[in-house]
C-alpha cells in the first residue's frame, strides 16, 4: 500500500528512517525549493501535483503535517496523520505569535541552534551523541533558504480549517510543539519533538494499526 511521508523542517526521508512498516511502500514527498515570497498555500498546490494515488493516505512530521493539512484543502485525503505536529493556529504555543512582531527566529537561526547540543537537546528530545549529529546534519543540509522560509510560513500560519478528520500522534514531552496546546488522538509518553527517531518502535506499532484499520 502506498502512504505518503512529509518529513518535518528542512529534513528528507532520512527523518523516518528507523520506522518498521511491513506492507507500506512509503513515497517520500521531499521538500522543493520555495519560490520567492511563495505562500504555504501555494507551496502546497505545488506539492499536491506530486501525488498520484487517489484518495491518498498522508503521513506529516511536525511541518510537514501543518503542509499535509493545506495539502488536504486542496485535494481528497483519505486519511491524514499527523505526528509532532499542529491542526491549526489555535494549537501553536503563544511565542510562535511572538515572533510575528519579534523576529526571534530570524534573529536565532535554526543553524545557530544545531551547534548547541543543550538547546537540541531541549527543543527537539535529542537523546545520544548520534541522534544530536543526526539532527544537525539534517539541518545544516536542507535546501539553502528553505528553514527561513518555513520558519516564516509557521509564525504566519493562519489556518482554522481541518477539511479532513486528522489522527494526531504527539509525545507529552514535546517543547517545540508543547502537548498542553494541542488536542492529539494517541499519547506517546515521555515523547519529545524528536520521538519519531528515539521512540520509533512504539510509533511504528500505532501507525500500523492507524494506516490498514
Amino acid at each position: 500500500m502506498k502512504v505518503y511521508f512529509i518529513s518535518g523542517l528542512g529534513a528528507d526521508e532520512k527523518a523516518f528512517q528507523s520506522l518498521q512498516l511491513p506492507g507500506v511502500e512509503p513515497v517520500h514527498l521531499n521538500w522543493m525549493p520555495p519560490l520567492k515570497k511563495e505562500s504555504i498555500e501555494a507551496y502546497a498546490r505545488r506539492m499536491s501535483y506530486r501525488i498520484t494515488e487517489p484518495d491518498p493516505v498522508i503521513i506529516g512530521l511536525s511541518f510537514g503535517g501543518m503542509m499535509a493539512i493545506e495539502i488536504s484543502k486542496i485535494i481528497p485525503v483519505k486519511k491524514l496523520i499527523l505526528i509532532s505536529s499542529a491542526k491549526g493556529k489555535h494549537e501553536l504555543p503563544p511565542y510562535f505569535t511572538i515572533c510575528r512582531y519579534i523576529p526571534l527566529h530570524i534573529l536565532f537561526p535554526l543553524r545557530l541552534l544545531s551547534m548547541n547540543a543543550k538547546a537540541m537537546f531541549f527543543i527537539f528530545g535529542t537523546r545520544t551523541e548520534e541522534q544530536k549529529k543526526n539532527l544537525a546534519a539534517i539541518i545544516n543540509n536542507s535546501i539553502k533558504g528553505f528553514n527561513k522560509w518555513a520558519i516564516n510560513r509557521i509564525v504566519n500560519w493562519n489556518n482554522t480549517e481541518t477539511p479532513v478528520n486528522p489522527v494526531h500522534i504527539h509525545g507529552d514531552a514535546d517543547n517545540l510543539l508543547p502537548y498542553r496546546y494541542v488536542k492529539a488522538n494517541h499519547t506517546i509518553n515521555n515523547g519529545g519533538h524528536f520521538m519519531i527517531v528515539n521512540q520509533a518502535k512504539e510509533i511504528s506499532a500505532l501507525l500500523q494499526k492507524l494506516i490498514f484499520h
